[in-house]
């Protein structure tokens, strides 16, 4: 009998020494997992942040006179996450029928979470085609691009002055007609165990100076 109890007393210290081997084990694939796909989404949000930058421009076909331009850039910095809006040539049209072109304005921008105060999105924006009107009251698709960001900041680098400045806006009278010719971007959320984490990449700008559209005589 002392026999059996104390083979049954051995085998339930095993069993709990694996099950607490097997529960860390679960816990630990678990936080792994989370990480990975906070940093995927982050790494996503960076690309196509940086893609869409990059086919920024500028019209030579404006006119100045006029408050709300077709094309434009204008970045500002925020407390938490920067504001960015630009004309961009990436949009893309998944409806062959839709009044829809290739141009675009679109924007970056932080917003609370409406389940959640305490976070802070960064959003996408995009309308569906260019006018020169207000790009706020045009119609256009929001979304979260990145949830839960500590903070998003952009860099832009003056090619004329070779500096890096916080701001950027090509409508002010004092405004750039130009676009930089790079954008950092850095993006901060935290991370599982409630530690800072900066992500960070360059956008470079194909096309910064105005693009002129001529008839061509035949």
């Amino acid at each position: 009998m002392i026999e059996v109890m104390l083979a049954l007393a051995i085998f339930a210290f095993i069993t709990t020494i694996m099950w607490a081997s097997f529960a860390q084990t679960a816990s630990s694939k678990k936080v792994i997992q989370s990480e990975q796909e906070r940093t995927h989404s982050v790494r996503v949000a960076l690309m196509r942040m940086a893609r869409e930058i990059e086919m920024a421009y500028l019209s030579d076909n404006e006119n100045t006179a006029i408050t709300n331009r077709r094309t434009f850039m204008v970045g500002s910095s925020r407390v938490d996450v920067d504001e960015l809006m630009f004309s961009s040539f990436a949009h893309q049209r998944l409806r062959a029928s839709a009044a829809e072109g290739d141009t675009s304005i679109i924007s970056y921008f932080g917003a609370r979470d409406p389940d959640d105060k305490r976070i802070v999105n960064l959003m996408r924006r995009e309308t569906r085609r260019l006018q020169a009107e207000d790009p706020r009251t045009l119609a256009a698709e929001a979304y979260i691009l990145c949830p839960d960001v500590k903070r998003v900041r952009f860099a832009f680098y003056d090619h004329k002055k070779k500096e890096w400045v916080n701001e950027w806006s090509t409508l002010d009278a004092s405004g750039m007609p130009f676009l930089p010719t790079h954008i950092r971007i850095m993006l901060t959320v935290i991370d599982e165990r409630g530690q800072e984490v900066s992500y960070s990449t360059d956008a470079r700008i194909q096309v910064t100076e105005k693009v002129s559209y001529r008839n061509v005589a035949r």
